[in-house]
């Protein structure tokens, strides 16, 4: 048995959205609620729950959830092994002056783990690079998703967000609105489509913490007619509106959102970063330099342009997806994985 120890996933302490899916397939589940306090009793609530469940395996999604495994483990005599599952060097998202004891900290944690699990190669390099963990001792397991199907509760919600569907080209980004994601960079490009191709239209889906600077940049640029903010919507439900769908990403390691673009057959541009490229190559989507406003909306104007040149590399996106990044291909791994650990 393996248990998965992930953060809650919503302001509610009762695990999140995930808890109940899980449940729904019949997995017992035992909620842990936890913050990056850093109190005593979720690591020893860990450590019960392994016991009375007898674990033979525990996978640890993030840094907070492993250092609560690890804790469990080290203070309060939790016995199996631990996967600590990386998804990305968030030590960039914080301020400078703790950029040091997060790495520090990270480090700690992957000396003491049985195995390090990367989402991308890029990410396996930086982790080796910056002396976190060996090349022995990391796995690298990309993600899988479901099938992205939206209800029609989801369809009507993103009818109501986003006025002009139907109306018009519609070029969308799905983004947490923070620096990492390059919003500004979608900004610039959108005046540029819109310059040579007047008709089109906009939707940043999502919030974050630089939600008002957008905003107010959105409305500098003059785009708030062609462009709307939708704020929190079903991602899956907004992907079959988009004509053409961006990442304008500074950094990432192995994006969800790509992921779900791929699934949907959407045409894609992205910009030219490895979290990225191992997902989608030439082929699969039109990619652009970081930073690059005039390359990204030339790559959306190339894809408005040409719906055949689109609907090809919607089609080998959704070709890519199926090889690579559905439930039971990444399981399967995930199964491979959990054997060999258990068997060292």
């Amino acid at each position: 048995l393996a248990a998965r120890v992930t953060r809650e996933q919503s302001t509610r302490r009762d695990g999140g959205p995930l808890v109940e899916w899980v449940r729904a397939l019949g997995v017992p589940v035992h909620t842990v609620p936890f913050d990056k306090k850093f109190r005593p009793g979720p690591a020893r609530a860990v450590a019960r729950i392994a016991r009375e469940q007898r674990i033979d395996l525990v996978h640890a999604h993030g840094l907070v959830a492993t250092f609560y495994c690890l804790l469990a483990r080290i203070v309060f005599g939790m016995r199996a092994p631990i996967l600590y599952h990386q998804h990305g060097f968030h030590h960039r998202n914080y301020g400078a002056a703790t950029v040091g004891l997060r790495k520090a900290i990270e480090r700690w944690a992957c000396h003491r783990v049985e195995r390090v699990i990367a989402a991308s190669s890029d990410d396996r390099d930086l982790l080796i690079a910056g002396g976190y963990a060996p090349n022995e001792k990391i796995a690298i397991l990309k993600y899988g998703i479901p099938e992205p199907i939206p209800t029609a509760e989801q369809t009507e919600r993103v009818r109501a967000a986003i006025p002009f569907l139907g109306s018009a080209p519609l070029v969308g980004i799905v983004s947490r609105l923070h620096i990492q994601k390059g919003i500004e960079v979608f900004l610039r490009a959108a005046v540029r489509v819109r310059e040579l191709a007047p008709a089109t239209r906009f939707a940043v889906v999502g919030t974050g913490e630089i939600e008002a600077e957008m905003h107010a940049l959105a409305h500098t640029l003059g785009l708030d007619d062609v462009l709307v903010f939708t704020g929190t919507l079903p991602s899956v439900a907004c992907h079959p509106f988009f004509d053409v769908a961006v990442m304008s990403s500074r950094w990432e390691g192995l994006p969800i959102t790509l992921l779900e673009y791929m699934a949907s057959r959407r045409a894609i541009v992205i910009t030219r970063i490895p979290g990225c490229l191992e997902a989608v190559g030439p082929d699969e989507a039109e990619t652009v330099p970081v930073d690059d406003p005039e390359s990204l909306a030339a790559a959306i104007l190339r894809l408005l342009h040409d719906p055949a040149l689109a609907r090809a590399r919607g089609e080998a996106a959704r070709r890519r997806f199926e090889a690579s990044f559905t439930l039971p291909v990444v399981a399967a791994q995930y199964l491979d994985l959990y054997r060999e650990v258990l068997a060292s």
